[in-house]
């Protein structure tokens, strides 16, 4: 309720407790969203929790994915709304898409207050990925499959690429002169998730696709699908990037597990994938509408969130979100057990004491709850139950239909479960009732029977609840004499032993223990007659729930979501996460160099056979990730300040759309909006006129050539005697007798036509341009952006030039809004418009479908209404056509209508406009590439 993030541990009632600031606040009738990480939890807890707010008199709804558009309006008009965090996203620039405000589901009224339910899954994992809205390019597909043929031939560098550290320090180092000995085409970074081509492959591809120089000879828009089809190939990986599925390629996202139904990879690398997996290819998107998740989740009134682990990213809340983290004590002590990381030399040993593991706990009865970073792993991991018979469930991207329902059971004796990061997130795992007492007999059988083969067993216990568990076993098991049971039950010394049959039990207790991860006590069974031959013995005795993590992620922040699966509402359990230094994580920040220490420190029977102690290896991983924490916050960071650029200006382009929509329903301002528009229409019409007359006198055409031209383009009527009179003028006066006439013309039109109509009609138009042009400008943005990366090696700052260069690009936008609206408004025929007035007016009912009729009539009239006799109109297109060489005239056959003659404009040409050359592709795609 104080716009705060209150962090409280998995299991303590998150989803009850946010019932008090979620009724408060929907009080205000402004309506409450609570924002969920994936839609089952959005269903769940709206069905869960409406019964309760029904009760208190209010309304509830919820958003899913499957939720059709047309009732997410009613949804979200509900006091309290649950909802998917990417689906509020997309409403929104959806939303800002439409062009009536009855059309709108989210934004009819303002953002008002938001619960987001795991707020640093969302803000601070997602935050990293923009929310796209995209249409289909009108661009071909065969060059993917042709390119992904082509990187098929080339093979991976064994090492990294050296980076340079400077001259002097090249020099001082004695590799000054020393080129990087290369064995293959291309380099995988794997921290960067990038391929780059060496001096070797280059060398291969320009003989492959016979070029002597592929950057130069080749162009930008070729060189982007190779680098494309490089990456596809080297760095997004099956099964782990993501999944085929009915012959499609969907995107695993990393923090979850889940598939993304519906999102791709932008910038043609999803295409790229695609044709590397030889399923059928897409076409290229092209983004419509965009916004991240900080600039999104900042416009409301108050945000607020809840999750088990804040408290890390506390500063990030803070900086971006202005949030602050309040931590809520547990209602329970918790008697969770994290172990420390258990690390081993690389994979195969790892694998080794993980198999292990998970067969001397599962033997016990413990259920096991096994975290998997991506899908191969959980695959392989299970192939290694199958092989060992030990029956289990696999959760990841693949199988995720019984999610909830497996989860929920994980917690049942000898349950064995492999999922992906956070699957059945928001799911309580409870423990079978008596689970924890069978546990306890079983792990007193495993001692019993190993004092009847004459081995010494051991095993440790890390808390007084799990020591008394044991002993009641015990007591249930063996014949204990009172005096047993006192010295047994006091605990008041530090070592106390009773005679069994075989043998004796004693245990060893801890009174200093400092840390919960520190045995409580030693139980050891010791027998009379011991087997030598035999070493002894020692386990770690846990009860309830097991974690066990097949690796470290990336975020420390994550392996605590997946620590806290265990230990819920004061339960016993205990978390581990096993580590190799050939593990994702270390190979990104420098595992090799770890591995040489290792190899230095221990001979190869121990480094294959033992687990790596030493502080220092342990120490190696937390830096990892802090390291790559660090480069994340960075990369989330300077998302969000370009991301606040491009806002402000959506913002600004939003404002004139709600402006115009707003005036749907209110006659004053229609009229204020017509006022206006016809002013600026006026204004810049002139303007266009002064521009074609004084571009033709700069390039030498007559005045008879400029007034085919201009009356072609603009349908200005001119009769074939006005034609040879206004032929003899000179351009000063051809200029100031057309203004008078384009004046006098559209006053006239705009006292004849009704305010309504040319609203409608000034609506349609202008959000038309509105809509186009800024999609070109997000584009145009976007390159931008990759441009000034490359300003800091001039010592520039590259965000200050971005805020410049962006500021100057958005006033073009403007401009060029006014300028391609007024333009089209020029060429109708206004007099088919009256006419078509006069005979039938508008219905309220389809105002939109009318006002396109309309227009498209309007501009038809206007390209098939000859203003000349046909034969004298030809002879002047024909001699334009002539000295086309000499002037910036280019004449085009149009199919279904006569010859357009077409003045290029003025000015240079844009990236996203269409090329001169008339290929139909986008000039940066074209002749522009260079």
């Amino acid at each position: 309720h104080q716009g705060k993030i209150a962090e409280m541990k998995t299991g303590e009632g998150k989803t009850l407790v946010a019932v008090a600031p979620v009724y408060l606040n929907a009080l205000a009738g402004k309506g409450v969203h609570v924002v969920t990480v994936n839609d089952y939890l959005a269903s769940r807890d709206s069905e869960w929790m409406a019964h309760v707010y029904t009760w208190l008199g209010l309304t509830v709804g919820s958003v899913t994915k499957g939720t059709p558009l047309q009732t997410r309006r009613e949804e979200y008009a509900r006091d309290i709304t649950y909802v998917e965090n990417s689906e509020l996203g997309f409403d929104y620039l959806r939303d800002n898409l439409v062009k009536s405000l009855a059309e709108r589901s989210l934004t009819w009224r303002p953002l008002n207050f938001a619960i987001v339910d795991e707020i640093d899954s969302i803000l601070i994992d997602e935050a990293r990925t923009p929310l796209i809205i995209s249409q289909p390019r009108e661009e071909p597909t065969e060059k993917y499959s042709y390119y992904a043929q082509v990187v098929n031939l080339l093979t991976p560098c064994s090492g990294k690429k050296k980076v340079s550290k400077g001259f002097i320090q090249e020099v001082l180092n004695d590799e000054y002169g020393k080129e990087q000995e290369e064995d293959g085409d291309y380099y995988i970074d794997e921290k960067t998730k990038t391929a780059q081509l060496s001096g070797k492959g280059i060398a291969k591809l320009e003989e492959i696709l016979k070029v002597e120089n592929i950057y130069k000879d080749m162009g930008y828009g070729e060189i982007h699908h190779i680098e494309n089809a490089l990456k596809a190939k080297a760095v997004y990986i099956k099964d782990k990037d993501y999944i085929i599925s009915n012959g499609e390629v969907l995107i695993v996202d990393e923090h979850t597990g889940r598939t993304m139904p519906g999102r791709r990879f932008s910038e043609g690398l999803h295409q790229a994938i695609e044709a590397k997996e030889q399923v059928q290819i897409q076409r290229e998107s092209q983004t419509m509408a965009t916004i991240t998740y900080q600039n999104f989740f900042k416009q409301y009134a108050k945000l607020s969130g809840m999750t088990g682990t804040a408290s890390t990213e506390g500063e990030e809340f803070n900086k971006i979100y202005e949030l602050e983290v309040v931590i809520v004590p547990t209602n329970k002590p918790i008697l969770r057990v994290d172990m420390n990381d258990k690390v081993y030399f690389n994979q195969h040993t790892k694998r080794k004491f993980v198999k292990d593991y998970i067969k001397f706990y599962h033997e016990i009865g413990q259920p096991i709850l096994i975290g998997t970073a991506d899908i191969a792993t959980s695959e392989y991991v299970s192939r290694l139950l199958d092989k060992e018979a030990i029956t289990h469930y696999v959760l990841n991207a693949k199988f995720h239909e019984q999610e909830a329902n497996i989860v929920s059971n994980a917690g049942k004796y000898k349950s064995v479960v492999v999922a992906t990061n956070m699957a059945g997130r928001g799911t309580d795992i409870k423990l079978e009732e008596g689970l924890n007492e069978k546990m306890a007999q079983n792990y007193l059988k495993f001692f019993l029977k190993n004092l009847k083969n004459g081995i010494v067993s051991s095993g440790n216990l890390y808390s007084e609840f799990e020591f008394g568990l044991f002993l009641d076993a015990l007591k249930e098991a063996v014949s204990l004499n009172e005096a047993d049971l006192k010295t047994l039950a006091s605990q008041q010394t530090l070592t106390c032993s009773v005679a069994l049959e075989g043998g004796n039990f004693t245990v060893q207790f801890n009174r200093k223990r400092k840390a919960n991860t520190v045995p409580y006590a030693k139980v050891s069974f010791i027998p009379s007659q011991k087997d030598t031959s035999k070493e002894a013995i020692e386990k770690d005795l846990f009860f309830g729930l097991f974690i066990l993590g097949t690796e470290k992620h990336e975020s420390r922040r994550i392996d605590n979501q997946l620590r806290g699966r265990a230990g819920r509402q004061g339960d016993p359990g205990v978390s581990v996460f096993f580590v190799a230094l050939d593990d994702s994580l270390m190979r990104k920040m420098g595992g090799e160099k770890i591995q040489s220490l290792a190899a230095m420190l221990l001979s190869k029977t121990d480094l294959e056979s033992l687990e790596l102690t030493q502080k220092q290896f342990s120490k190696s991983i937390i830096r990892a990730q802090k390291e790559i924490e660090g480069r994340y916050f960075g990369i989330r960071k300077h998302l969000f300040d370009y991301d606040s650029v491009v806002d402000k200006q959506r913002k600004r382009v939003y404002r004139i759309r709600d402006e115009i929509l707003a005036a749907e329903n209110d006659e004053q301002k229609q009229e204020t909006y017509v006022a206006n528009l016809k002013e600026e229409f006026l204004t810049e019409a002139k303007n266009i006129i002064i521009t074609q007359i004084a571009n033709a006198e700069i390039t030498g055409q007559s005045v008879g050539d400029v007034l085919v031209v201009l009356n072609k383009e603009y349908g200005l009527n001119i009769t074939q005697p006005e034609y040879h009179e206004l032929s003899q003028l000179d351009y000063e006066a051809l200029k100031a007798m057309l203004l008078e006439r384009l004046d006098a013309y559209f006053t006239k039109v705009f006292s004849t036509l009704e305010t309504k109509l040319l609203f409608q009609i000034f609506r349609e138009v202008h959000l038309h341009f509105i809509d186009k042009l800024w999609v070109d400008h997000i584009d145009e943005m976007q390159n931008l952006r990759e441009k000034v990366g490359l300003m800091s090696y001039a010592q520039l700052d590259p965000l200050v030039i971005y805020k410049k260069e962006s500021f100057e690009k958005f006033q073009e936008l403007l401009a060029n809004i006014t300028n391609n609206t007024a333009s089209y408004l020029l060429k109708l025929d206004f007099d088919a418009i009256a006419v078509q007035q006069s005979g039938q007016l508008i219905q309220e009912e389809s105002n939109e479908e009318k006002v396109i009729e309309i227009l498209t009539s309007a501009s038809r009239n206007i390209a098939h209404q000859p203003s000349k006799p046909e034969t004298e109109v030809q002879d002047s297109r024909a001699q334009i056509f002539d000295n086309s060489n000499d002037t910036d005239v280019e004449v085009f056959e149009v199919e279904d209508g006569p010859t357009h003659v077409t003045v290029k404009p003025e000015g240079k040409i844009r990236p996203n406009d269409p090329c001169p050359c008339g290929s139909g592709k986008k000039y940066k795609k074209c002749c522009g590439k260079e």
